[in-house]
């Protein structure tokens, strides 16, 4: 091993909790030089190539689309970014700040305010000091005073049973916990109406259909980043009051930054079809019956996608069972622009909570005004909207709306309508453990397999979000330096 492998690989070691690796590059050693294929240019794609370049390799990244970013996308309506997948970046997200600094690419805060919410639960839109006593609060007990919005954050950090302790999802004594998110909340004295109120907000499929053992590791994250769910008018994400940055110009930024970093350009249009991977080369073969042939591969696609893919040898049964039976929750996107402030006509929030298709409402103020309304739904309800054509989903959001706000009729212009469910090349937004799947192939999904490597969010072990595929990439770029 040369002795700049061995120190990037000591680096790994000794910094990857704050994700300063304290690479160096490489010396010029063209008889050890490695040549790699990394299969999707998203954020997980991109760290693996640039680490393995850094240290000498030879690396093509292949991508299926015509852009680079993968989960990270923004939209710019009327000069103001916004990020329809990967967003907020905490202050602890060591590598991705990393990343950043090395890509040129700045940090900056969203001036952007929530606004009041309101809620329309039970066929009822109400105000925020209505909640606790109206009829259609089914919640009982101590639940009735906690808004619907914040459910989620306050009873599953009080539960938690882990505290900050993100491996513990994994040790063998808490495989009881890998059963419905939903059960096990109400085995802790939660009522039904207080979950189905948290499936509103979840960003898994929903509270019923996601493994708590992995929702619970999530939180433990969370608290080790500072964030203690004590405040029960604070929910975890879109609060404006949290630690939390974004990218100037959009999270997009960052990865397209990234790709000029690389020696050579992302070949776009390369949707994979089969990967082989026998003797001493792995070989690629794309939709477009072009090859490719690599020392190494590094997949990065998500499961969703993979499971599209023929993989020569099969993989091994557990690992294979993985890929096909993967879950992604769905996340869709319909920006609106109001023509006219319609929440200052009826009195209530202009932000939503809200039991029905649409799920949450979002309309952010940026100094006095709000420039958009931003209908925000995610897992199930995601899916369930994929089955309307997309040419008509803005038209459906639009009288959902003004059927829960009759003051919004006639003042609502469609902007962006965006589902990852219906992303060809994503199918979902994020991976999702449904339960049973944490103590069955966890473990054994991010198994190297032959010549390939794999990556990406849903290998996650320790980390979330934008943070948790750079994790994964860099333990690949350590597989393959250390091959």
């Amino acid at each position: 091993m040369s002795s700049s492998r061995r120190r990037f690989l000591q680096g790994v070691s000794a910094c990857a909790a704050t994700g300063a690796l304290g690479l160096r590059p490489r010396g010029s050693r063209a008889a050890e030089k490695t040549e790699v294929l990394v299969l999707g240019a998203g954020l997980a794609g991109l760290r693996a190539a640039l680490q393995l370049q850094e240290q000498g390799a030879a690396v093509t990244v292949l991508e299926a689309s015509a852009r680079v970013g993968g989960r990270c996308r923004t939209v710019t309506l009327d000069g103001l970014p916004m990020d329809l997948g990967a967003s907020q970046i905490g202050a602890n997200y060591g590598r991705v700040i990393d990343a950043a600094r090395r890509a040129g690419v700045k940090l900056g805060t969203d001036p952007r305010r929530p606004g009041e919410t309101s809620f329309h639960i039970g066929g009822r839109l109400l105000r925020k000091e209505e909640w606790k006593d109206s009829p259609v609060n089914r919640t009982v007990g101590e639940e009735r005073a906690v808004l619907p919005h914040v459910l989620e954050t306050a009873y599953t950090f009080r539960l938690n049973p882990f505290g900050d302790d993100v491996g513990a999802w994994l040790e063998p004594r808490w495989q009881s916990l890998d059963v419905s998110a939903g059960a096990w909340l109400m085995k802790q004295g939660v009522s039904e109406a207080a979950v189905e109120l948290m499936s509103v907000s979840t960003d898994y499929t929903d509270m019923w259909n996601t493994s708590a053992l992995a929702m619970l590791r999530d939180v433990a994250r969370s608290q080790l980043g500072g964030f203690s769910g004590r405040d029960r008018s604070t929910p975890l994400y879109g609060s404006g009051t949290n630690d939390w940055f974004n990218f100037e110009g959009g999270a997009e930024r960052l990865p397209e930054a990234m790709a000029r970093q690389l020696a050579t350009p992302v070949r776009f249009g390369k949707a994979v079809a089969r990967i082989v991977s026998e003797g001493a080369k792995a070989e690629v073969t794309c939709l477009d019956g072009s090859r490719y042939t690599a020392d190494f591969v590094v997949c990065s696609l998500p499961f969703s996608v993979l499971r599209r893919v023929t993989i020569l040898p099969a993989l091994p049964p557990l690992q294979a069972e993985a890929v096909a039976a993967s879950a992604y929750g769905g996340t869709t996107h319909v920006i609106l622009e109001p023509t006219r402030p319609f929440w200052e006509d009826d009195g209530y929030g202009p932000t939503m909570y809200t039991d029905g298709a649409l799920e949450r409402i979002f309309a952010p103020q940026i100094g006095d005004r709000v420039p958009f309304v931003r209908a925000w739904i995610n897992g199930y309800a995601a899916d369930r909207l994929d089955s309307l054509p997309a040419a008509e989903l803005g038209a459906f959001v639009v009288r959902e709306l003004e059927r829960m706000r009759p003051a919004a009729r006639g003042r609502l212009r469609v902007r962006t309508v965006f589902s990852w469910g219906a992303e060809p090349h994503a199918l979902g937004h994020r991976h999702v453990f449904l339960p049973g799947q944490v103590s069955r192939f966890a473990r054994e999904m991010d198994r190297s397999w032959q010549r390939i490597h794999f990556c990406g969010e849903h290998l996650r072990r320790m980390e979330f979000g934008m943070e948790s595929a750079m994790e994964t990439a860099d333990r690949v770029a350590v597989e393959i330096l250390s091959a």
